[in-house]
């Protein structure tokens, strides 16, 4: 880790001042902890806000100096390794192996999918707060409207690919048809819908939620720029109360007899709150590094007691038992119930207070799936309906299912180190 007196950390703490002046030539500096910023930089930061992003810090404060004293820039493995862990998971759960009961939520009230938001949010608000900083607001949003492209691309890639398999064999494959059975129902109508992100067959609708929520990230970075993140995280936190009393069902119900509307199993109300939360994590990370560190210790017992009950009542009582009244409420995974949304906090902060150091001999591989996340994610879902096929056609046994299981998750490794060495033949190529 890096000292304040090391010659590195010097660097790392006075380097974005020095380039940002020479760039646009500004006179003048404002020190603020230990960060030096151009005056003509919006910098607003309240004593609350430092103190809800250091909570949330969740591995990101060590990113930038813990991974390699030696370098500033170097990237943190462990944040890679985490994403490939939460990849690994979502494979195993979505085929229906004994390995999957495993899986699902041993861990407490969260599942994969929050901390794979929630660290895509940090990133992104790491990421694209050190560009709008450095190259101004322009830059950010092309950057992250490029990012959206290619989101956007790869799904529609998967999900016409998928229905078209599916409409050609869902007469001989009943598993296929049950599956993608609402768009079978008005194929054309569904074609048309799919584009606009309103029909999102089941396992396609989390990169619709990473489009949407991208589309949304240049004005929150903006507005938290100019006003601070209260009255963001405010208006966030909002929208995530009334998502726990509102649906889209109603407004799907009422438009179903002239369009078949899909919106996917996430509402985007809810869990738009843990994104922004992502969000300012990260931009304040950029903004005052040293400010998150001098909070690390102190959540540290706090989490990890709100984690330790979250483990205990996940496996006294399960995910929806009949004997607690409105216990769904709570802890509801598509709507981001409290629950669920403490819970998710409290791991992030446990990680970030405690920041462990796996073995190297686990780290690398995980690493390698999380540095092509989006390829991975990609690949695991038609692996993931192929499996789920041919387990729902053949009688197999618990062992076999669960090597079907495996195989997916196997599948996944091998994809991701072709697609890192092909990124790399090209890289030499290229040079």
């Amino acid at each position: 880790m890096l000292a304040p007196g090391d010659a590195a950390y010097r660097m790392h703490t006075y380097s974005y001042a020095t380039i940002r002046i020479g760039r646009h030539a500004i006179a003048g500096e404002r020190r603020i902890g230990r960060c030096l910023l151009p005056r003509a930089v919006p910098f607003i930061v309240t004593r609350s806000e430092r103190t809800l992003s250091a909570a949330l810090g969740a591995l990101l404060i060590k990113t930038m100096a813990d991974s390699n004293p030696a370098s500033a820039n170097a990237r943190d493995m462990r944040l890679d390794a985490l994403r490939g862990l939460f990849l690994v998971i979502m494979a195993g759960v979505h085929v229906p192996t004994p390995l999957s009961r495993w899986l699902h939520e041993p861990l407490g009230y969260l599942s994969a999918a929050e901390g794979f938001v929630f660290l895509g949010a940090c990133l992104a608000g790491f990421v694209f707060s050190k560009v709008r900083h450095a190259s101004g607001a322009a830059v950010m949003r092309s950057r992250i409207f490029a990012r959206v492209k290619q989101i956007y691309a790869v799904h529609l890639g998967l999900v016409f690919t998928a229905v078209a398999v599916a409409w050609l064999l869902a007469r001989w494959v009943p598993p296929l048809a049950n599956h993608f059975h609402e768009f079978l129902q008005r194929p054309l109508e569904s074609l048309a819908l799919i584009p606009l992100l309103l029909h999102q067959p089941p396992l396609f609708d989390i990169l619709p939620l990473y489009i949407v929520f991208l589309c949304l990230t240049p004005w929150c970075l903006g507005f938290a720029a100019r006003h601070g993140w209260t009255a963001v995280l405010g208006g966030s936190a909002i929208l995530w109360a009334g998502a726990q009393f509102l649906s889209f069902a109603c407004v799907v119900k009422a438009l179903s007899p002239w369009l078949l509307l899909r919106l996917g199993s996430f509402n985007l109300l809810g869990w738009q709150f843990l994104w922004v939360l992502g969000l300012a994590t990260g931009a304040t990370l950029v903004r005052d590094a040293p400010g998150m560190r001098r909070h690390r210790r102190w959540p540290l017992w706090p989490a990890l007691a709100i984690v330790a009950i979250g483990i205990l009542c996940r496996h006294r009582f399960g995910l929806q038992p009949a004997s607690v009244p409105n216990f769904a409420f709570w802890t509801g995974k598509w709507r981001l119930g409290p629950l669920r949304l403490i819970d998710s906090i409290a791991w992030a902060v446990l990680l970030w207070s405690w920041s462990p150091r796996p073995a190297s001999w686990l780290v690398k591989p995980l690493a390698l799936l999380g540095r092509n996340s989006l390829a991975v994610f990609a690949a695991h879902i038609p692996l993931a309906i192929l499996a789920t096929t041919l387990i729902l056609l053949s009688d197999w046994s618990p062992a076999v299912r669960t090597a079907a299981g495996l195989a997916v998750i196997g599948a996944l490794f091998g994809f991701a180190w072709l697609v890192e060495h092909r990124a790399q033949l090209r890289s030499r190529g290229s040079g």
